[in-house]
């Protein structure tokens, strides 16, 4: 299947294919339609997870609101002509795109997307990017846990403080991070604590 999208409800193996998401910003929608078109141009091979073969397995988009933008294509290269396929692609990608500031790729042979113990290697700009929240700034790689949705994130991130502290005579209270992950929302109520 060509197709460039999200995968379908209860199927594992099917994409649908879209041209415009309301729910990330534009750009999104603009590097995705971009790389549609340039792969069924230039011939590259959409990834069948079925079969485990294809170049091209998936894209991941971050943007953050410090303005940074990561993107990585996940791709399964397996002969020096798909190598050099996907070196191609990603020098498209760099020109088309100068406001990418992260842009990534990861060679992922298994049968699932999951690349956490897979090397990522940077074509253009940092391994990173930052989102700020109050005066805290998170380093986020393409690893990294960090809330998708920033902006909701924060709201949430606010009632959490909240109820930790609401009603509470003490000044300082303690606050344990226990089992909190990367400890994001810890660390955000720390200097009331």
């Amino acid at each position: 299947m060509d197709a460039v999208g999200f995968h379908i409800t209860g199927a594992f193996d099917k994409i649908l294919d879209i041209t415009e998401c309301h729910l990330m910003d534009d750009i999104n929608n603009q590097i995705r339609n971009d790389i549609r078109q340039y792969a069924l141009q230039n011939g590259l091979e959409f990834y069948d997870l079925r079969q485990n073969r294809g170049l091209l397995r998936s894209l991941m988009i971050r943007t953050s609101n410090t303005g940074e933008l990561m993107f990585l294509v996940q791709f399964r290269i397996e002969t020096p002509e798909e190598q050099q396929q996907a070196d191609d692609l990603m020098k498209h990608i760099s020109e088309s795109f100068p406001q990418i500031t992260s842009l990534l790729y990861v060679d992922n042979h298994k049968a699932n997307d999951t690349f956490a113990d897979q090397e990522i290697h940077v074509v253009k700009g940092k391994d990173h990017i930052f989102e700020q929240m109050e005066d805290l700034r998170f380093k986020v790689g393409p690893k990294s846990f960090y809330q998708t949705n920033t902006e909701q994130a924060y709201e949430l991130y606010k009632v959490a403080r909240s109820f930790a502290f609401d009603g509470l005579e003490k000044d300082k209270p303690l606050v344990y991070d226990l089992y909190t992950g990367t400890g994001t929302i810890a660390n955000f109520v720390a200097k009331q604590a």
